[in-house]
């Protein structure tokens, strides 16, 4: 009977309502839709690693070992549940092979889109859980914490990178925020570790690091021994967890090539070929490239900045530093599922500390949903092959959606808002951290 009233309570509470809704709009949405080139090269790695070839001995996987690990872990998962049919060539979307931007015809079957996401949408579970136990432990109040949780679970830009797209951020969003309540915790080690896996999912947590050490610095200040002996302890776990992530690269001899991803796109740099929308790409690239290297310079005098001040308590200096880093790292314009890594803190401080920041969110929200019209571009090809829709049809909204001049598609303008408004929602979250601080320091 105590089981029973338990679980009565448990769904009776707010929290579990806002969790069986997105469940639900995730589960509806995960067979018909996806990035069909991104999943493509995920049932790829999945193959090569089940014929016994290493994540960088055949082409076709171009990340930090991470999420091909995860992979390869998960296609022995879909292997007993009976999903060996991953997708096929369709001879109707080798033209899409020739448009500006990256495709394929190898189309992914249903089965395989809905199976490939169940680890994401874990994440967006346990990412969503972190915020809300955070929120919990500072503010002591269920409804902000429940707010929180909300604010992450359903938005549609959340629902879209792991359940539409298919594309692995959530993973490093997940990782990131479990470091930070380990280290608000004192679990060092466990952020160490956490902040490891992070990073070597997707680069872009690494900008956190600074304020976390400098977190630890407020925290044990004036005693330079239990600094050093915490700090010690995250530095080790950190450094344990990356040894161990790239050990089977450093046997086998490619660990050159799990630096891939980075090299790849400042490859891009260089490669244009005269096309406008492609000229513009990369320009972007470069000046993002240049832009994150002195960033790492900024983030750490925020940082320092954050350890000297004494104005406000400080989990709330800890994370006005966090949120204006990374705000800082997207203002300029970069794949838009990337400001997955900025919305958490977004999230965390527009609850705990400051209601205008919502706004910020809102935008950057707003942001990603022009991301959502790929889905007229190859999201909606799953759809075809299941023959709810006519594969021809499908072609032929993706070679509108491209144009015949990618200067002059449709999906360029898309592009080209998306990342101006992604941006903008960064630099409005700057303004109001200029102003917060302003008003912090003037009480």
């Amino acid at each position: 009977m105590r089981v029973i009233g338990t679980l009565g309570t448990i769904v009776r509470r707010p929290i579990f309502k806002i969790f069986m809704i997105g469940m639900i709009i995730r589960v509806v949405l995960m067979p018909f839709f996806a990035h069909n080139y991104d999943v493509y090269h995920w049932s790829l790695a999945i193959q090569h690693i089940q014929a016994g070839a290493g994540l960088y001995e055949i082409e076709g996987y171009w990340y930090t070992p991470v999420w091909g690990y995860i992979l390869g872990i998960w296609g022995n998962v879909m292997d007993l549940f009976g999903v060996t049919a991953y997708g096929h060539l369709t001879d109707a979307a080798l033209i899409m092979e020739q448009t500006w931007t990256p495709q394929t015809a190898n189309i992914s079957t249903m089965t395989f889109n809905f199976f490939i996401k169940i680890p994401l949408v874990i994440a967006d579970v346990l990412a969503g859980y972190l915020i809300y136990k955070i929120i919990l432990k500072i503010t002591n109040d269920e409804k902000k914490a429940t707010y929180g949780f909300a604010l992450w679970f359903l938005c549609p830009f959340v629902i879209y990178v792991s359940a539409v797209h298919g594309m692995f951020d959530s993973i490093a969003v997940v990782f990131m925020v479990l470091s930070l309540y380990a280290l608000m915790k004192g679990h060092n080690f466990l952020a160490g570790v956490s902040i490891s896996v992070a990073v070597l999912t997707k680069i872009f947590p690494v900008f956190v690091i600074f304020a976390m050490v400098a977190y630890l610095a407020m925290k044990y200040r004036g005693d330079r021994k239990t600094l050093l002996k915490h700090t010690g302890m995250a530095a080790l776990g950190a450094g344990l967890m990356a040894f161990v992530i790239f050990l089977p690269q450093i046997l086998d001899g490619t660990i050159i090539e799990t630096l891939n991803f980075l090299t790849g796109r400042m490859g891009m740099v260089t490669s244009s070929s005269g096309d406008a929308m492609d000229n513009m790409l990369s320009l972007g690239m470069g000046l993002a490239i240049v832009f994150q290297a002195v960033l790492i310079t900024v983030t750490a005098f925020l940082a320092f900045r954050m350890y000297r001040g004494t104005c406000g308590h400080i989990d709330e200096r800890f994370f006005a530093c966090l949120l204006i880093s990374l705000a800082l790292v997207f203002i300029i314009p970069l794949n838009p599922h990337y400001l997955l890594i900025l919305l958490p803190f977004v999230i965390l401080f527009t609850v705990m500390f400051d209601k205008r920041f919502f706004l910020p969110f809102l935008i950057i929200s707003i942001a990603a949903l022009f991301h959502i019209t790929i889905l007229f571009y190859t999201g909606h090809f799953s759809l075809a092959t299941a023959g709810i829709m006519d594969i021809d049809a499908a072609v032929e909204a993706t070679l509108y959606m491209s144009g015949l001049l990618p200067s002059g598609s449709p999906m360029a303008v898309i592009i080209v808002l998306q990342w101006t408004i992604g941006p903008a929602g960064c630099l409005l979250a700057i303004y109001y951290w200029i102003r917060y601080e302003k008003e912090v320091r003037n009480v």
